[in-house]
């Protein structure tokens, strides 16, 4: 009788170990950036955009849950390394990133411009022009950003570099440009597009006059705190999702005319 026990209990210990990972129950944290719509809305009414929105569709599809924990960009890279954070979004692909993120994805094809009154700044035809003739004297971007190694060889020449000024979170680029404090930003065009149509002081002045990059940005997850099997089920419940319409019904919710959003094949870097 005690074998015939002994004998259950590891059959269900098996069992157990194969299922686990078929339901992976699990609290994860996704670090957000303060208001950066349309990916990430912050309300009286709590956290909503198209970013947090497909985070949380992948984790009910793996059962887990979402904790979204305010954070800026540079904050929520330390947190990463401390094992405080599990997700974090709009993470560009290098191969040095790939030592600390799984990335899954990609969940949106960000282009980035460079964002001024027309009327304000001398025409440009290209970024060099910035590191080499034209001095707009302050241009804003996020500190920390990646924006692809031609922009990061740019960015490292003089001309460039003391143009730059490194804000902490997106909510304050624009505040900066209406506030005359910088003279362009660089910024995503589906963010512009939200800022002209929920603002009409900037529907006509700023434009998107130089494309400084385009490219796919991903949900990035911590490999210390999560396991390969982890990652790979998470990468397999993306690709389901993305085949059956349900990650481009997200996006259909907050597309408007000109915010070029949309969902790319998913072409995951684990």
């Amino acid at each position: 009788m005690l074998r015939t026990v002994l004998s259950t209990i590891v059959i269900l210990g098996v069992l157990s170990a194969i299922l686990l990972p078929q339901a992976m129950a699990c609290t994860l944290r996704l670090g957000v950036e303060t208001h950066f719509p349309p990916h990430i809305i912050q309300t009286e009414k709590g956290w909503s955009g198209l970013s947090v929105e497909l985070a949380k569709r992948l984790a009910r599809e793996v059962s887990c849950d979402i904790t979204l924990v305010e954070s800026p960009w540079l904050r929520a890279m330390r947190q990463i390394d401390k094992g405080e954070l599990d997700i974090v979004s709009h993470l560009t692909f290098s191969p040095e990133r790939q030592q600390r993120f799984a990335f899954i994805g990609p969940h949106h094809l960000e282009q980035i411009y460079l964002v001024a009154d027309p009327a304000a700044i001398p025409a440009l035809t290209s970024v060099e022009q910035l590191a080499n003739e034209i001095d707009l004297t302050a241009i804003a971007m996020l500190d920390g950003a990646y924006y692809g190694e031609e922009f990061a060889r740019l960015q490292a020449l003089p001309g460039l570099r003391r143009q730059l000024v490194y804000i902490n979170n997106n909510l304050d680029k624009m505040a900066l440009l209406n506030a005359g404090r910088v003279n362009a930003v660089l910024e995503d065009l589906s963010v512009l597009r939200y800022w002209q149509t929920d603002d009409s002081n900037t529907s006509m002045r700023y434009q998107p006059l130089l494309p400084i990059h385009k490219g796919p940005v991903y949900f990035g997850f911590n490999k210390k705190t999560l396991s390969a099997a982890q990652l790979k089920q998470l990468d397999s419940a993306w690709q389901k999702l993305h085949v059956s319409g349900e990650l481009a019904a997200i996006v259909a919710h907050y597309q408007h005319v000109d915010n070029e959003l949309e969902i790319p094949p998913p072409q995951p870097h684990l």
